[in-house]
């Protein structure tokens, strides 16, 4: 197909931003490669050729004056089904960093009905109490998709719903990660008194032991490790 027929929207245009070093290496591929059939743009079918997933690859082609590129029309009942078909592609290639994890969430969240009068509760809105079970059912959904453990979506949800907006934005750029803002959140009010920071050597230490941890450990496994160690840490005001 001609890639002037294409045509990309959010939330799948927003959703994961384009890595410019991966989208060098791809477009220098193309130029003396040509474009890799072996993997097509994914475009809505029936949905005036929405691509959802290939962004990086169509920016690409466009940069390398490469015109004609192979797609896969899929059929997606709704919206929110075909997001959750791009934030698995993206999964299955790697793991999702803390901005993205936070971007995705919100995303299912505005497709996800909630019922009464609870609202989005990442984006505001008034908060009732939810059936039983609901949270936990949704966090164990959310996890599953994303490839994380369900605490980790668990503290992600807390920073959504009561972090200050600038621990929010800063999370959302890249520059904090979800378990620093978790424990900024639930000791914002917390008495100077009770609040014993690490040392530097301390900080270091604990820095390399995550970093032996992360290369060691399967992701879910790192995650439970890092959460545990959060929750250690976050009694002493500490952030990890």
């Amino acid at each position: 197909m001609n890639i002037d027929f294409l045509k990309t929207a959010p939330p799948f245009r927003d959703l994961f931003p384009i890595n410019e070093k991966v989208l060098d290496r791809v477009y220098w591929d193309m130029q003396k490669n040509g474009y890799d059939r072996s993997q097509p743009i994914v475009v809505w079918e029936g949905h005036d050729t929405t691509v959802i997933d290939g962004h990086t690859r169509l920016r690409a082609a466009r940069k390398a004056k490469i015109f004609d590129v192979p797609v896969m029309p899929k059929p997606f009942s709704d919206e929110n089904e075909a997001l959750q078909y791009a934030i698995r592609c993206q999964r299955n290639r790697r793991n999702l960093k803390d901005f993205e994890i936070m971007k995705c969430m919100e995303e299912l969240d505005k497709k996800r009905s909630r019922g009464g009068d609870r609202g989005n509760q990442y984006i505001g809105g008034k908060v009732a109490k939810a059936p039983d079970g609901a949270f936990g059912k949704s966090a164990q959904e959310t996890a599953s998709l994303l490839g994380i453990s369900t605490r980790k979506i668990e503290r992600a949800r807390k920073v959504l719903d009561d972090a200050p907006e600038d621990v929010r934005v800063a999370v959302q750029s890249g520059k904090m990660s979800i378990n620093a803002a978790y424990n900024r959140t639930v000791n914002r009010n917390k008495p100077k008194s009770e609040i014993v920071p690490l040392t530097k050597e301390e900080q270091d230490s604990l820095a390399e032991v995550l970093k032996f941890a992360e290369k060691r450990l399967p992701e879910r496994l790192f995650d439970e490790f890092s959460l545990v160690l959060t929750k250690i840490l976050t009694r002493h005001g500490n952030e990890v």
